[in-house]
């Protein structure tokens, strides 16, 4: 049997046909999803009703469709801040079809291939907590990689040596029986075996974080009690992309979190927790208490962040008071 495994694509449409187009010449017979399909991309509903229509898919609840729940719980009328326009957005966008789908995912999905028992969740957390995060959360791999970025073979190289040889990481994984576990979450593409524990993350298909160019995906294949993983890039035109996502409906409603999303599509690796942090600082500095931050102090810590970055070209697309990247309204915060 040949799996194709897809995690993360939060609404990049563009990115999942990508991955489906080349997967076609490749002879798969089963498509594996392992969550986060909606959110942060304008096209979720796109990305639903593709996922919805694969024969015999496996698709497994995601962090961002259990916000889902907490949502339909919310008085609408107090969706006022900006820190979650985004969400905010996609909730109500999203269709009826949708929302019953997405929200009635399993969070575990198990099942057994010719003697192989297979696990397919969102977060490696679920399984054996945080340890791997320590090391290789989108934080760490962006701190440890990206001012000396020569490929991802090395982060893949590190990763399979930690899961060698980490004495926390196999007190972790110990209670859990042998086989094959699949996941995402981290946005980092990875694989590696320790003893009979197979781990398998295909990484971001719509927001990769490892700083390689391309949508990410693995194959799985197991024939004959032997399994062979394989990792693969998809390509497609990001520009265009980015293009029409600043022209949508959801730039309109949430252009911070938007240009943060359309950034780490260009770098490619994390900015969403270093910005979080900086609009925390921002926040208890200037004594503001409210949670989620409000419009004021969403876009003012959007600013200011873009400002120290000393990225004036990103401050003048954000800003439409500024005239020009070297005119001085950039220093007039």
């Amino acid at each position: 049997m040949k799996y194709a495994i897809m995690s993360d694509i939060h609404g990049n449409i563009d990115a999942l046909q990508s991955v489906l187009d080349e997967t076609k010449a490749r002879n798969i017979d089963r498509y594996i999803f392992a969550g986060d399909y909606s959110f942060n991309l304008p096209y979720s509903n796109q990305t639903v009703d593709i996922i919805r229509t694969i024969p015999n898919a496996i698709v497994a609840k995601g962090n961002e469709e259990g916000y889902l729940d907490d949502y339909a719980k919310q008085n609408q009328s107090t969706w006022t801040d900006g820190q979650m326009q985004a969400h905010y957005w996609h909730y109500r966008n999203l269709t009826a079809a949708n929302h019953k789908f997405l929200r009635g995912l399993p969070e575990i999905v198990t099942f057994n291939d010719n003697g192989t028992d297979i696990t397919v969740t969102h977060k490696s957390s679920d399984l054996y907590g945080t340890v791997e995060y320590m090391d290789f959360s989108s934080r760490k791999v962006s701190e440890k990689y990206q001012d000396n970025f020569d490929g991802r073979e090395r982060i893949l190289r590190d990763m399979q040596e930690f899961v060698c040889t980490n004495k926390d990481f196999h007190t972790a994984i110990k209670p859990l029986t042998g086989g094959i576990y699949i996941f995402g979450h981290s946005h980092i593409q990875w694989y590696a075996r320790h003893e009979d524990k197979v781990f398998i993350n295909p990484g971001s298909c719509g927001i990769p974080l490892d700083g390689a160019p391309g949508t990410p995906y693995s194959i799985l294949e197991i024939e004959g009690g032997q399994i062979r993983i394989t990792e693969h890039r998809a390509q497609y035109d990001t520009d265009k992309l980015i293009e029409n996502m600043k022209k949508s409906e959801l730039y309109k409603a949430a252009p911070v979190w938007s240009e943060i999303m359309l950034w780490q599509l260009v770098t490619r690796f994390e900015l969403a927790w270093p910005f979080l942090e900086f609009v925390k600082k921002y926040a208890d500095d200037t004594n503001d208490s409210v949670r989620p931050y409000s419009k004021t102090t969403w876009t003012k810590a959007f600013q200011l962040w873009i400002k120290q970055k000393s990225d004036p070209v990103a401050y003048c697309n954000f800003n439409s008071k500024c005239k020009s990247p070297k005119g001085n309204d950039y220093n007039s915060l």
